[in-house]
Order: structure tokens, then C-alpha cells, then sequence
């Protein structure tokens, strides 16, 4: 082994959703194969064991960038820094850049001014220092280099894994009366059908709920609640003021951001998920949802056809019909979730963080190596 890695851990303890997942997830990974990696962290309150915490004299990104990572590095011997989007700006060590996805060059329009600075500045000036390049999916390899014309032998796909948390055979069962009462402190009852993500408009909820009031007008099953949960980031869509608008408000609820503790239960509970969002990286909530034994239906477009790999029911987000019509025969058909729910856990059954751990240590170690050359 020659690469030894400083991993950017400032978003442990943030609560950056699907950043710090992957974050969490990656070291549970280089866990299992036996690795204690550096891991860079500005909350002294993390815990990042058994890898060994450093703790950064900023929480200011540009501090981080411009010199805490690079002293990090140097004082700990690091030979390769990991990053997320962006890398520091200068450094002796290799830099090895995840980059989740290309939603703010494909559609600019979905970000606020602010965000779109930042990640314009950070990827379009780290990716051409980094040695490696990875990404969840092969679309978002094709689109790293078709956007930003990276040579496909620097990119490598890791694809995420899913904590174990979430398979519902493997977990401990969680008492009915404690299902009951976290439930109930969302504001939920079943049945109900599930969709996670922030309210921005890459997660198309406005759609969503186009499709469910057309499901209500037609007098499907009025017993089922559509639950949206998840915060605010980036542009909002307006979606609980749409809900109530449409006449829908008393069959939609709006619980909030969501504890990762929390979610395997909501997803175990739910009749069935639906995630309508415009454009992913990876989409990892809809293999969540398959470990927790839930039916899938999804959008059939950018990474999600590739990732669910025939375990969703697939429809096209931009048509609410197209949406309503596959809600409806899932509600309606026992048999077409059960078929599902099957489809979902043997496809879920090789998205392991151990399996993305081995690729992305495989890519720490060609990148210490060419350093080294």
C-alpha cells in the first residue's frame, strides 16, 4: 500500500444529506478492508473511528482549501487528499476529486446564484488537477466528459452502497409500538406512499403532485397519503402551496427534513416509493428503499435506469399522466409491488460501500503511484 489519504470530512456532522452519506458510507467501507485513512473534520465532535480525526483550524471553506487541507496533509505524512467537488489549490500530495453529478452546467436554472459560483469555480478548476476523477454511475462518467472533455482513463465509477441499517432482514426488528410513535412524530399513518429530497425543483415534486391530484380526481384509493419529505436547498418549487392550491392539501404531508436514523423506518413502512426527480448522479434513496423491502417507482431517465437495473417501475418525469398512471396500478396491484419488492432486494444485494471502498482505494493507490513516478 503507498497511498496514505487525507479524506475531506467537513460535511460530517453537517448535515449535507447525500454528501455526508457518501462520506459516512466510504469510510464504513475502508473499514471492512482493513484501511485507517487521515479524515479532515472542522467539528471536533465527530467521531471518525477506528480512522484517525484531524481536526482543521477553520470552518471557512476557503481556509480549508487554500491551506488546511494541504498542512493536513503535510504534517500527517498524506501523500494523496480526497475531496468532494473541489480540491485544494495547491498541493504536493495527489488529488483524487468525487463528483457526485453535473446538474448545475446541464441545468443552471435549478441553482441560486451563489451555488452556481461555487461549484462552477470548484469542479471546472479541480478536475483538471486531479489524478482521478470518480463517480457513481457511467452516465455521470459520460457527462464528466463530455462537459468538461476529461479523458476517460482519469475517471473511475464507484458506484454507492447502501447501509445495512436499511435491509429490513438483517436489522433488528423495531417494536410495533416504537414504529407507531415515530410515525406519529412525522405526522404520518399508513398507508401512505413515500418521496424523499429536497424541495428544489431537480426533485420535481410540483409534478408529483400533479400526478396525485389527478389520482384524486379519477377516485383512486383516497385511504393512501403521498408523504414528501426532506428540507430546503437551493431554489424552492413552491410544492405545499401548490398542494393546497390543487385540493389536495389533506391527502399530502410535508414532514420535514427527515434523521438518517429515522429513515430506515419510514422507507420499511411505506406502500411504495416514488422518486420523480429530473436529473441524478446515482439516486441513491431508490436502492435505500429496495433494501427495506419497498417497491420502487422511479424516473426512466439520466443514471436511474441504469442503477435500479429493471428492479423499478420506470415512468417519465415530466408527464404527470405518465406519473399518475404508474402510481395508480401499483396502488391498485399487490401483486405488481410484490413483484417489485422481489426485483429490488436481489438487485439491492451487490450495492455494498465495501464494494465502492475497493474501487476508490484501488484509485487512491494508481494515484500515489503516479505521483511517486
Amino acid at each position: 500500500m503507498t497511498a496514505r489519504v487525507l479524506i475531506d470530512g467537513h460535511m460530517l456532522g453537517a448535515g449535507e444529506t447525500g454528501n455526508e452519506t457518501y462520506v459516512r458510507g466510504l469510510l464504513d467501507g475502508l473499514t471492512e478492508l482493513g484501511r485507517r485513512e487521515l479524515v479532515a473534520v472542522t467539528d471536533p465532535a465527530v467521531d471518525v473511528s477506528p480512522h484517525e480525526r484531524v481536526l482543521l483550524p477553520s470552518r471557512s471553506d476557503v481556509a480549508r482549501l487554500t491551506t488546511g487541507l494541504v498542512a493536513a496533509a503535510r504534517d500527517h505524512g498524506a501523500n494523496v487528499i480526497h475531496t468532494t467537488y473541489a480540491a485544494p489549490f495547491t498541493t504536493a500530495a495527489a488529488s483524487v476529486l468525487t463528483v457526485h453529478d453535473l446538474s448545475f452546467l446541464r441545468h443552471p436554472e435549478w441553482f441560486t446564484v451563489r451555488d452556481l459560483v461555487v461549484l462552477n469555480a470548484g469542479v471546472r478548476a479541480s478536475v483538471p488537477r486531479a489524478a482521478r476523477v470518480l463517480v457513481p454511475s457511467g452516465h455521470a462518467r459520460d457527462e464528466l466528459c463530455a462537459l468538461l472533455g476529461v479523458a476517460p482513463e482519469r475517471v473511475v465509477v464507484t458506484p454507492e452502497g447502501v447501509d445495512p441499517s436499511f435491509a429490513a432482514e438483517t436489522s433488528d426488528p423495531t417494536p410495533a409500538e416504537d414504529v407507531d410513535r415515530l410515525l406519529r412524530r412525522y405526522g404520518l399513518r399508513r398507508p401512505y406512499v413515500l418521496a424523499i429530497g429536497n424541495l428544489q425543483p431537480r426533485k420535481n415534486v410540483r409534478r408529483l403532485l400533479e400526478a396525485w391530484a389527478m389520482l384524486a380526481a379519477e377516485g383512486a384509493d383516497a385511504a393512501h397519503r403521498l408523504v414528501i419529505a426532506g428540507g430546503f436547498h437551493g431554489r424552492r418549487d413552491g410544492a405545499p402551496a401548490y398542494a393546497i392550491t390543487a385540493g389536495i392539501g389533506d391527502r399530502v404531508v410535508f414532514p420535514g427534513f427527515v434523521r438518517d436514523a429515522d429513515l430506515p423506518i419510514l422507507y420499511a413502512n411505506a406502500a411504495l416509493f416514488v422518486y420523480p426527480t429530473l436529473y441524478e448522479g446515482f439516486g441513491l434513496p431508490v436502492l435505500e428503499a429496495m433494501a427495506a423491502g419497498t417497491p420502487v417507482a422511479c424516473s426512466g431517465t439520466t443514471c436511474l435506469p441504469e442503477v435500479t437495473a429493471g428492479a423499478a417501475a420506470l415512468f417519465d418525469p415530466e408527464d404527470p399522466r405518465a406519473i399518475a398512471a404508474v402510481l395508480g396500478a401499483l396502488i391498485a396491484d399487490e401483486g405488481l409491488r410484490a413483484d417489485l419488492r422481489a426485483r429490488g432486494r436481489q438487485r439491492v444485494a451487490s450495492a455494498t460501500w465495501r464494494a465502492c471502498a475497493e474501487l476508490t482505494a484501488a484509485a487512491y493507490e494508481a494515484a500515489a503511484t503516479e505521483a511517486r513516478a
